[in-house]
Order: structure tokens, then sequence, then C-alpha cells
């Protein structure tokens, strides 16, 4: 899987893996968007917000035929690892693809706002100084 879908300014390059080192991608650029997401599907995959980015260009280097693809809403795809279950990368529609942040390699890529914090209930907002959106912006 290769998409890109915006020119981008910079070449940097950042890699991961999951866990077990089945599944390794790389992003090439500096993300579009990055956020803490609060929405009900990454709490239930991970436990609290997660840190995800859309980067111009988004590759699956390995390990793209086994990963359990699933759509958690319509268009949605989560791809997790079929051997050790780490989120791999999601996708959005046909032409989005979203990376962990905290999984990728390099500089720490910081997230720029918090989106759907009308789902994170009563849990605390780190960052709290970011923006807040209740849905994607």
């Amino acid at each position: 899987v290769i998409l890109t879908p915006r020119k981008h300014s910079t070449m940097t390059e950042r890699t991961w893996s999951c866990m077990c080192g089945n599944f390794e991608g790389k992003v090439t650029g500096d993300p579009s968007l990055a956020v803490w997401c609060h929405c009900g599907q990454c709490r239930k995959q991970t436990g609290a917000a997660m840190q995800l980015a859309i980067f111009p260009t988004l590759e699956v280097l390995k390990g793209g035929d086994d990963l359990i693809r699933y759509e958690g809403s319509s268009g949605v795809f989560r791809n997790s690892c079929n051997k050790c279950g780490s989120f791999c990368y999601k996708q959005i529609g046909p032409d989005t693809l979203v990376a962990p942040l905290g999984a990728l390699s390099g500089d720490v890529v910081k997230p720029t706002c918090h989106i759907f914090v009308k789902d994170k209930g009563n849990q605390a907002i780190m960052f709290d100084d970011l923006p807040q959106h209740e849905a994607f912006p």
C-alpha cells in the first residue's frame, strides 16, 4: 500500500513496526494533521486517547498481507498485526492513511489538537492547552 494524497514539504522518513516485527511501515514528509484522538474506538483499542497523524505518504514495507483489517465504522479500517495484535495503521476512505505517532522512529511528532473530545467521558485531557474539537476538524 502506498498513498501520496498531498504534496509534502520535506522528505523526512520515519519507520515503525509492530511488537513482533512482522509488520513494518514508513511515512514520508510532515504530517498534514497530528492529533490526540478520544473517539470510543481508539480508547477501546488502546485504553486511552491515541496519538495519530496523517502523512503525505504511508508505505507498508512488510507484513501487509498478514494484517487483521477491521471496519470499525463505515469506511474506516483499523489494521493490526495478526500475530501480536499491535495497531499498525488506519485507513479512512480510499485516500487517507493514518499512522500511530507513538510508534514512529526519529524526532517526536507532537499532536496539535484533540479530536472527538465529546466521546472522552470523564477522562482528563493531557495537554489541555491544545485546541479541542467535538469531532473530526
